[in-house]
């Protein structure tokens, strides 16, 4: 027989090795990253230029909405109070204002095209969100091209070249629910598919490094929980619930095999990270931090 110290120790180092390994895949801030965090200064933006220094904060003059960063992370594209588009470096030094709403259009969740600098957009008809339109805003010519105009309503624009992703809403009147569902569109060919069949709200999606998965938030399990479906040719398109219980999961993020979203619970709300085992961490966020959304993250 094992002595019972010895056993003790034992089992403590597999609970360190364990929690160890958790903690070595989520240690990192993964540059590219931003979120807006709620303190006793109101809502501000903060973003990870060096992984190694982890969230700063962003100057903004403003309490910014769905803020998303460009590639190399030299541009940041936000709306602010009044709900104008505006694009400032990370660290709030320089902002210029790309669009103003107006009374027949207003403007939310900017998405970066990296390919030539321009801003995916939705468009609010009337400042309504019953019926949008996804555009394309051109900072050189000061124009806006109709890129997603299907009826109803579309969000959430995710750009994994060549596909467009976004959630689209399917019915809210007459169904006894709202039904919201994710789709892509070609941004070379101009044609557009359902991408999820989940009967309930399927909202915010965001794809892997390797464009192999899917991410969304869902409510098909009564919880806003995090799903996953595999984008690979050949297989079925089933999606997989990955994270559980009495929670609400928003906001996934996935970079470098991992994971992030935004959990919400009778606690309060808290940044995780899910490793490729599928074990989950807590990040440490700034000191002050109350509340947290917007979760984004570009390379």
């Amino acid at each position: 027989m094992i002595p019972f110290s010895v056993r003790t120790l034992s089992v403590g180092l597999l609970l360190w090795a364990a929690s160890n390994q958790v903690y070595a895949n989520c240690s990192q801030w993964p540059a590219g990253m931003t979120f807006v965090g709620l303190t006793e200064h109101g809502w501000q933006t903060y973003g990870v230029l060096d992984p190694a220094k982890g969230p700063q904060v962003f100057d903004l003059n403003a309490e910014a909405r769905t803020p998303v960063m460009a590639s190399q992370h030299a541009k940041l594209a936000y709306l602010d109070e009044a709900g104008n588009v505006l694009v400032a470096s990370p660290l709030g030094n320089q902002s210029e204002t790309w669009l103003e709403p107006s009374t027949e259009f207003a403007y939310a969740q900017p998405e970066w095209n990296r390919a030539n600098n321009r801003l995916y957009l939705v468009q609010l008809k009337e400042g309504q969100s019953v019926d949008t339109d996804i555009v394309e805003f051109d900072p050189v010519h000061r124009s806006l091209t109709p890129v997603i105009t299907q009826r109803s309503a579309q969000f959430e624009p995710y750009l994994a070249d060549p596909w467009l992703y976004y959630s689209n809403v399917h019915c809210v009147l007459g169904c006894g629910k709202i039904i919201q569902e994710v789709w892509r569109y070609h941004v070379q060919s101009g044609t557009a598919e359902q991408i999820t069949l989940q009967n309930s709200i399927s909202r915010e999606p965001a794809v892997d490094d390797s464009e192999s998965w899917l991410y969304f938030s869902g409510n098909a399990a009564g919880h806003f929980h995090i799903y996953r479906q595999s984008l690979q040719e050949g297989d079925a398109a089933r999606a997989e619930k990955i994270t559980h219980g009495a929670v609400t999961d928003l906001s996934p993020a996935p970079v470098d095999n991992r994971l992030y979203f935004v959990r919400r619970d009778a606690r309060g709300s808290a940044l995780m990270c899910r490793n490729e085992s599928g074990q989950l961490h807590t990040m440490d966020t700034p000191a002050g931090v109350k509340d947290i959304r917007d979760l984004e993250i570009r390379k």
